[in-house]
């Protein structure tokens, strides 16, 4: 079988080279001299790391003597072995063999990447002294940075360091082992365990005139003093207990007002005297009168209670089954808040619901057919569609299918007109409902409007003011004089108030005459009165009363402005004729 011949590809240099070894003396002479000059830089390198812990050992010496200084009890010659037997054992420590700092080679990648100590066949190299030397990796998160950092700080601790603090930690144990008991102790050494000692506070501290930093509102249940927790339990709300207070509250109030109210006039009036010091004796009273009204019938102008008898002749004249009932009066409070209105649905809302009903009722109307308590709807057969509907049956005898779907179509015509003629209105239904849709509600609040017109003397013009304000259910009056202004009053609802004055104001032409008018005046101004002014017709005010002033709508023909202010005075209107005298163009 015949191998692949190699690709080009693989001949490049990712093809590891193989290691050429030296064949000739002078060569190998080279490569040892090579390697006596890195023992020697080598050798440099670690005599500069032992003067740098010669200098750590200074430092562990003195922090020896501070420890030596605070040890009380021990001998010095004692001390003074100790110390030698340290110092012999980190110098023993300081000449082990240990692997120098390399000289970083600037063609080498990687993250801080030196020589690993496991590469060395020399077998004199300490792996568990080095540990300081190992790479540590960059991280990419603050945190584990710091965790690195922190970990390449403990480890960077030389040995000989560590092995002077733990020297100096065990002299110091057994130097507390090997006290003399004679040496006063300067602070005495506790040996229970420690435990979490609860005390009260004092009962000064819930006191706030003593203590002006307590607030009850927020103080600690567990705070409370044991006499005050003891006390609390929980209790039910009595029903109307709130109401009943919020009553008392409301009647407070309504007295603190009727005293000012009083203490007000009092004040007004001049009067200095206290209310409260006034007596009934004070007050003069008018004598009751000898016989009460409502027994003068009975007894007579003169006669009196004792001589009245049942018998009498103004007994039987007066006396009846009847009661007099108190005619209602009222309250002039409100009765209540008004009815909550239906909620108002757009066009798509309603024809949803409706379609929703309809679903309904069809569904309704299947499940009884279903369970037999309906019988089954025949099809809704037309001219133009029974053949379809019928099939075979319309195939075969045409002409009965026919007349059967004939006879189906008048049924169903037939059934629309009854319907129809049922639910018809007569004329005097549709008159009511007319009225209906034209009378409103005006117990609580009526609308008015007047109008000022220059000349009425056209008939037609008087016949449009009087029929559509009774045709509206308007009430008020049309004031005319032969000579001056006349004055048109409306009372009634929103709806009946705005279609007359569209009326007195927009359809009606004012300025027009009739022609017979026009013949007699020998062809005058069209819409001129006798003075040569153009007729119209004048809004003078329109607003809200209380109440309506006059009973239905009436035509008044007056010949003065005296008779005009008579019949507005029977009515309560009078300013409405004052309005209109004072009314200026610039007023409106």
């Amino acid at each position: 079988m015949n191998k692949r011949p190699p690709s080009e590809l693989t001949d490049g240099a990712s093809k590891k080279a193989k290691t050429e070894l030296p064949i000739d003396k002078d060569q190998i002479a080279q490569l040892i001299a090579e390697k006596r000059r890195e023992i020697a830089a080598k050798m440099a390198a670690m005599s500069k790391s032992s003067a740098a812990a010669m200098n750590s050992n200074a430092a562990v010496a003195a922090a020896q003597q501070r420890a030596q200084s605070n040890v009380a009890g021990l001998a010095k010659s004692d001390i003074q072995r100790r110390m030698d037997e340290v110092a012999q054992r980190i110098k023993n420590t300081m000449q082990s063999p240990n692997i120098p700092a390399s000289i970083a080679d600037p063609t080498k990648k990687g993250l801080k990447m030196e020589v690993h100590p496991l590469f060395d066949k020399s077998g004199a190299v300490d792996v568990d002294s080095i540990k300081s030397m190992f790479t540590k990796s960059n991280f990419s998160t603050t945190k584990a940075n710091q965790r690195a950092a922190v970990a390449t700080t403990k480890d960077a601790i030389t040995p000989a360091a560590a092995a002077a603090a733990a020297a100096a930690r065990v002299m110091e144990k057994e130097a507390i082992k090997n006290k003399d008991p004679n040496i006063p102790d300067s602070e005495p050494i506790d040996t229970k365990p420690k435990t979490l000692e609860l005390i009260e506070p004092p009962s000064d501290f819930f006191d706030p005139m003593k203590n002006p930093y307590f607030d009850p509102k927020i103080a600690a249940r567990a705070s409370m003093p044991k006499q005050r927790m003891a006390g609390k339990a929980f209790k039910f709300i009595q029903k109307g207990k709130f109401v009943d207070q919020a009553n008392k509250i409301r009647q407070a109030a309504v007295l603190e007002k009727l005293k000012a109210d009083i203490a007000a006039n009092v004040k007004k009036s001049g009067m200095a005297v206290e209310l409260d010091m006034v007596s009934d004796l004070c007050v003069r009273r008018e004598p009751p009168p000898a016989v009460e009204w409502w027994d003068a019938p009975l007894l007579g102008p003169e006669l009196p209670y004792d001589s009245f008898t049942i018998t009498s002749e103004h007994a039987a004249n007066v006396l009846s089954d009847l009661i007099q009932h108190p005619v209602p009066i009222q309250p002039p409070a409100d009765l209540g808040p008004p009815p909550p209105k239906p909620l108002m649905l757009t066009k798509q809302e309603r024809k949803k619901l409706r379609r929703q009903r309809r679903l309904e009722a069809q569904k309704e109307k299947r499940d009884k057919i279903r369970i037999g308590l309906l019988p089954p709807d025949q099809p809704k057969v037309k001219l133009s569609n029974f053949t379809r509907v019928l099939g075979v049956e319309a195939v075969q005898d045409p002409t009965k299918i026919e007349a059967l779907v004939r006879a189906q179509m008048r049924q169903r015509q037939l059934k629309h007109d009854k319907y129809i003629a049922e639910n018809k209105l007569t004329a005097e239904q549709r008159r009511e409902r007319t009225r209906l849709k034209l009378v409103e509600n005006t117990h609580v609040l009526v609308e008015a409007a007047v109008f000022k017109i220059k000349s009425l003397k056209r008939p037609q013009h008087r016949f449009k003011v009087d029929v559509n304000a009774q045709q509206l259910f308007l009430s008020g009056a049309c004031l005319m004089q032969p000579r001056g202004d006349c004055l048109v009053v409306v009372e009634g609802g929103n709806r009946g108030i705005k279609q007359y004055k569209k009326l007195m104001m927009r359809r009606i032409d004012w300025s027009e005459k009739a022609e017979d008018d026009e013949e007699e005046e020998g062809g005058g101004g069209a819409g001129e009165d006798d003075d040569g002014e153009p007729n119209e017709c004048i809004l003078i005010w329109e607003g809200k009363i209380k109440k309506r002033l006059f009973n239905g709508f009436k035509v008044i023909e007056c010949r003065t402005e005296r008779e005009i202010k008579d019949v507005l005075e029977k009515a309560s209107a009078s300013h409405y004729w004052d309005a209109s005298k004072h009314y200026t163009a610039e007023s409106l």
